[in-house]
């Protein structure tokens, strides 16, 4: 069995490293098989989403709805590889590499993501911080508000 450490910081129980480990690989996995369910049921029901830091804000399922709409819509593909994680509290740390079709064209970028992971191991919080490769444009949905 896990340890459970107190985390006076949030007022709750913190997830273990096993546990965070164990919801970034579910939230990779299903989204890169399109298993949109699974994926929709790692994250919690009020979940806030800064995805981009700068863009439209998101939350709760509404927004991982919309989300995985506008990623897998017609001519639109993606999918994602953690290039490096690290756990620290509550929080996972990744760089992520970010494949994908928009358009019918293809696309390449990185990103930094931040997730943050309750005791039940649920995203509840997700920061990502990337941008469209020079001359390319990504959907509203994905962009910084400009001002």
């Amino acid at each position: 069995m896990g340890v459970i450490e107190f985390n006076f910081n949030i007022g709750g129980y913190m997830p273990t490293k096993e546990q965070i480990e164990a919801t970034m690989k579910i939230h990779f996995d299903a989204w890169n098989n399109q298993e949109k369910e699974k994926w929709m049921d790692n994250w919690t029901d009020d979940v806030v989403m800064f995805d981009p830091v700068g863009g439209p804000d998101k939350n709760g399922k509404i927004a991982l709805e919309e989300t995985w709409r506008n990623s897998f819509k017609e001519g639109h593909h993606w999918k994602i590889e953690p290039v490096f994680m690290q756990i620290c509290e509550n929080q996972a740390a990744l760089h992520v590499r970010n494949y994908g079709t928009v358009e019918n064209e293809s696309i390449e970028l990185d990103s930094i993501e931040i997730y943050w992971i309750n005791e039940n191991g649920k995203v509840y919080q997700v920061q990502t911080y990337f941008g469209p490769p020079e001359g390319r444009t990504l959907d509203p949905f994905f962009s910084r508000v400009s001002g």
